[in-house]
């Protein structure tokens, strides 16, 4: 078993506190941050973002470009090792997956949790791809006229639950009703909030004291919906 912050949503700023935790879990002073962007396309603005609030937590920041630069199998390997922390940033779910299929980086991150060699985080979509399945607006990012959500399938599948991350944001609790197509535990997470592994040890933690986190079962078509328990806000 490895170490994996999901972190649902939010700002930079709002989940500062939870950067701050991930980094606490590696147990190294001045940690070495790998920023995976994949989901953005590569933003550049995403990676100036990413890389600056890193650095003013005493980090070291690269980026792993699969979408705007050429690699060989021997670089990516060589990131991913140098790597204390691999960040995964939000955007398009289902494009990232497929991105990160051609290139094996699915099995690769999936060894260095069962290994324990990094810590695993990430936000929206980099949350997402640590569970079975994910509640995603990436239908959304092709057509924004007809803005839905959709089931992201195929996701790494350590944690074996589907993933509703932002929540509280509009919509986004129509997650509890499209929770019945899947024989699943659900996760639902308002912005602020992550789900962390520690080597077996699971527990939930939160930069803003007001926001909250769902688990949801259905039984006998029923639905269970049950408040979580935060070990603690920041």
């Amino acid at each position: 078993m490895g170490r994996i912050v999901a972190i649902a949503g939010g700002d930079l700023s709002s989940t500062r506190e939870l950067n701050a935790h991930t980094i606490k879990l590696t147990n190294v002073k001045n940690p070495h941050v790998l920023f995976i962007g994949t989901a953005s396309h590569d933003a550049n603005g995403y990676i100036e973002v990413i890389t600056k609030a890193f650095n003013l937590l005493e980090c070291e920041v690269k980026s792993l470009c699969l979408c705007s630069k050429n690699y060989t199998e021997q670089e990516i390997d060589d990131l991913l090792a140098w790597a204390d922390i691999i960040y995964v940033g939000g955007g398009d779910t289902i494009f990232m997956m497929q991105i990160w299929k051609q290139y094996g980086l699915d099995e690769k991150l999936k060894k260095i949790y069962e290994k324990d060699l990094a810590v695993l985080t990430g936000i929206s979509a980099g949350a997402i791809c640590w569970f079975q399945c994910g509640y995603s607006d990436s239908e959304s990012f092709h057509d924004e006229e007809n803005w839905n959500y959709c089931w992201a399938d195929g996701m790494l599948d350590i944690f074996h639950m589907a993933y509703c991350p932002h929540y509280n944001e509009e919509g986004r609790n129509s997650f509890d009703e499209r929770l019945c197509e899947k024989d699943l535990i659900g996760l639902a997470m308002e912005n602020d909030t992550a789900f962390v592994e520690n080597n077996g040890y699971q527990y939930f933690v939160r930069s803003n004291a007001n926001a909250k986190a769902f688990m949801i079962t259905y039984k006998n078509g029923i639905m269970e919906k049950q408040d979580i328990e935060f070990r603690n806000s920041f």
